[in-house]
């Protein structure tokens, strides 16, 4: 090397003046990937969230299954079905008409009887 800083004119391996490297990644590069694996992390954790009520049931013995699915449609007929439209609990019964369509005991005359307490996504 000689004394003006300038690299030799020789492009030898052992010469660090003579290869390419890579910059570094820029930090905002880096935060953004860390932020973008978060937030994957994120929503799977919510997505795995939002089956928890189907694992759940799923997981009962079919006697413990048939008496919830009893005692919930119970409460429902009580709370709902007098009025005919369950305009005094209307939250309460649109709750119950959800979670009573996540028994597979409930057939085609329990959907019918729940179908209008359930809130449908509207624009």
């Amino acid at each position: 090397m000689r004394n003006d800083g300038t690299p030799p004119d020789e492009g030898g391996e052992d010469n660090i003046f003579a290869k390419e490297l890579t910059p570094a990644p820029d930090r905002w590069v880096r935060r953004g990937t860390w932020i973008g694996i978060l937030l994957l992390m994120l929503v799977g954790v919510f997505l795995w969230l939002q089956g928890g009520e189907n694992r759940a049931l799923n997981a009962m013995s079919p006697s413990q299954r048939q008496a919830l699915f009893r005692e919930t449609r119970d409460e429902f007929e009580v709370l709902c079905l007098p009025d005919g439209g369950g305009t005094r609990f209307p939250r309460k019964c649109g709750q119950l008409a959800d979670f009573l369509t996540h028994f597979s005991e409930c057939d085609a005359a329990c959907r019918g009887e729940v179908e209008p307490f359930r809130k449908h996504p509207t624009r």
